[in-house]
C-alpha cells in the first residue's frame, strides 16, 4: 500500500528544498505516518540519499535497500541519536514513535549536537507523529513540515487501491456515477487515509457495493471524527439562503463572492483573492446563526462550528492547543465554512484568566490575517463591548454586517416560512395582521409565537388560526422591549461602522 501513496508535487518540492538548504532537524506533525514515510521515501529517491527509519521495536533500519537488519546498538532513543551523531552522513533518518517528552538533558544535548554537525551538509533527522511540545532549547532548531490534507486525486487513487484489495477477497460492485464519485471525494475531505480505509471497507463489506446510500455513512463517520476533539461540531447541509427572510444586502454580497471562493485559482488569475470571511453583529434571534448554515449549504461546503464553551481549559497552554487543533482540522477539510458563534465568548477580553484569552486571541488573529487555505470564516456576535478593537479593524474580515430586527415586509415572510415548515397554508392566515402585531419581534420570537399558537390550538382540539398566533404575540415581551437600551446602543454603534444586512 505504501508504494501507492504518491505525494503531491508541491509538497515533495517543499521538502526537498528544505533538505537541500541544510535544515538538519525536521518535524512532521501528522498521525498519517505512512503518508509521511512515503513523502520521505520519494524525497530520498529524488535526492539520491539513503532513508533509514527507527522505531522502538525494530531499531534503525535502512528502507531503500534490502538491508538484512537494524543498525547495531540503536534500540533506545539515546542510542539511535548517538549513532546518527557519529555517522555524520548525508542521509534521512526518520524517527517514528519517538518519545513525546524530549526534556531529558541527554536527548536535548544529542539533538543540539546533531544540528551543529548536520548543518554542514544535507543530512536530516525527521520526527513524525501527533503534535508535540518541544523544549525551548530545541524549538528554534526544528523546521516544521506541514502535511497537507490529501487532494481529491489522492483520495481517488487511495480508494481505488482499497477497493482492489477488497476485490481480491470478494466481489465488489461500484454503483456511483461521475457526480456520485465527486460527492464521495468531497465528503471524505479532511479525513486521514486510515479513516477512509475503515469507512470504505465497512461500507463495501456490508453489502458488497459502494453506492449513493453509503454517502450518509461517510457523513456520519466524518461528523463523529470531527466532533471527537470536543471543540468543533459538524453540521450537515439542511438550509439555503431561500430559508432566510430579508437580509437582502448580505445575500447579494454572498452570491457575488461564491464563485471567487469555490474557484480560487480562477479568481486569482482574474486578479482577485478569494473572500476570507465576514462578521455578523446584531440583535439576538435575527438570523445570524441561520445564515452561517445557509451559506455552507448554498456554497455546497462543509460547515464546522467552533464551540467557545469547550475551547478554554484549565491547564496552561491547552486552550491555545485546542484552537490550533480546530484551525488545523478546518484547514485539512478546506474548502470549508468555519462558523464561530458568539465570537465574543471565544475571543472576548478577560483580564482575570492569566492572559489565556489574550494568547488565544493572538493565535486566532495571526491565522485570520495570514491563512492561505480556503476557510471562509463566519463569526457572529451579540455583545460588541466584549470584542477586542483589533478584531473589528478593516482587513480582518472582508465585511462587517449589522443584522437588525425585521421590518414588516420581512416579518410577513418569516411567518410564511414558519407556517409552511409546520404544514400550514400561509394564505389561510392574515399575515398583514400578524406582521403588524409583531413589530419589534425577532425572527426567533416570531417562530416561538407560531409554536405557542400551535400548542394552544392542539390543547383545545382546534385548527391553528390567526387569532391563536396573535394571542401569543400579545402575551410576549420581545427583547426590543426588555433590552431596549442595549439594542439602541448596538444600533448607534453599527450606524457608521457596519453595513446593514437587510
Amino acid at each position: 500500500m505504501l508504494s501507492r501513496l504518491v505525494p503531491p508535487e508541491d509538497q515533495l518540492h517543499e521538502l526537498t528544498v528544505l533538505i537541500e538548504a541544510h535544515h538538519p532537524l525536521l518535524l512532521i506533525e501528522s498521525v498519517e505516518e505512512d503518508r509521511a514515510r512515503s513523502l520521505l521515501a520519494h524525497a530520498a529517491d529524488r535526492l539520491r540519499m539513503p532513508l533509514l527509519m527507527w522505531t522502538p521495536t525494530s531499531g534503525l533500519v535502512r528502507q531503500d535497500t534490502d538491508a538484512s537488519g537494524p543498525a547495531p546498538d540503536t534500540e533506545t532513543p539515546a542510542k539511535v541519536l548517538s549513532f546518527i551523531e557519529s555517522a555524520d552522513r548525508e542521509a534521512l533518518y526518520l524517527l517514528r514513535d519517538f518519545p513525546n517528552d524530549l526534556n531529558d538533558p541527554g536527548l536535548i544535548s544529542r539533538m543540539k549536537d546533531i544540528y551543529r554537525r548536520y548543518f554542514r551538509h544535507r543530512g536530516a533527522l525527521i520526527l513524525t507523529g501527533p503534535p508535540r511540545e518541544l523544549p525551548p532549547e530545541l524549538e528554534p532548531l526544528f523546521t516544521p513540515v506541514r502535511m497537507a490534507a490529501p487532494t481529491p486525486r489522492e483520495y481517488h487513487r487511495f480508494i481505488s487501491s482499497v477497493l482492489r484489495d477488497i476485490g481480491e477477497r470478494r466481489p465488489v460492485r461500484i454503483e456511483l456515477d461521475g457526480e456520485g464519485v465527486t460527492r464521495l471525494l468531497e465528503a471524505l475531505g479532511g479525513l486521514t487515509f486510515f479513516e477512509v480505509r475503515k469507512i470504505i471497507t465497512q461500507a463495501v463489506v456490508e453489502d458488497g457495493c459502494l453506492d449513493e446510500d453509503d454517502l450518509s455513512r461517510v457523513f456520519e463517520a466524518k461528523r463523529r471524527i470531527v466532533e471527537r476533539s470536543g471543540v468543533l461540531e459538524y453540521f450537515p447541509h439542511d438550509r439555503n439562503l431561500g430559508d432566510i427572510a430579508g437580509l437582502i444586502q448580505l445575500k447579494a454580497w454572498l452570491k457575488k463572492r461564491r464563485l471567487a471562493f469555490t474557484q480560487p485559482e480562477q479568481a486569482r488569475s482574474f486578479g482577485l483573492e478569494p473572500p476570507r470571511g465576514l462578521l455578523l453583529i446584531g440583535v439576538q434571534g435575527c438570523g445570524k446563526s441561520l445564515c452561517a448554515k445557509a451559506v455552507a449549504a448554498e456554497w455546497s461546503l462543509p460547515l464546522l462550528r467552533l464551540d467557545p464553551s469547550n475551547l478554554y481549559q484549565k491547564f496552561f497552554g491547552e486552550s491555545e492547543r485546542n484552537l490550533k487543533r480546530a484551525i488545523r482540522t478546518a484547514e485539512d477539510m478546506a474548502p470549508v465554512v468555519l462558523w464561530i458563534d458568539e465570537i465574543e465568548k471565544a475571543l472576548g477580553q478577560d483580564s482575570n484568566d492569566g492572559g489565556t484569552s489574550q494568547r488565544v486571541f493572538g493565535t486566532f488573529l495571526s491565522w485570520l490575517q495570514e491563512k492561505k487555505e480556503e476557510v471562509f470564516v463566519i463569526a457572529t456576535a451579540n455583545d460588541i463591548a466584549r470584542l477586542p478593537p483589533e478584531l473589528l479593524r478593516k482587513g480582518r474580515f472582508d465585511e462587517i454586517f449589522f443584522v437588525d430586527l425585521p421590518i414588516a415586509e420581512v416579518r410577513e415572510r418569516i411567518f410564511e416560512l414558519h407556517l409552511k415548515k409546520r404544514h400550514r397554508a400561509p394564505e389561510d392566515f392574515d399575515l398583514s395582521a400578524l406582521a403588524a402585531a409583531s413589530e419589534g419581534f425577532s425572527g426567533a420570537e416570531i417562530e416561538q409565537a407560531v409554536v405557542g399558537g400551535l400548542y394552544t390550538a392542539f390543547s383545545n382540539a382546534e385548527t391553528l388560526e390567526t387569532h391563536h398566533v396573535l394571542g401569543e404575540l400579545g402575551a410576549t415581551k420581545p427583547l426590543s422591549v426588555t433590552m431596549r437600551e442595549k439594542i439602541d446602543a448596538l444600533r448607534a454603534w453599527a450606524k457608521d461602522r457596519a453595513v446593514p444586512a437587510g
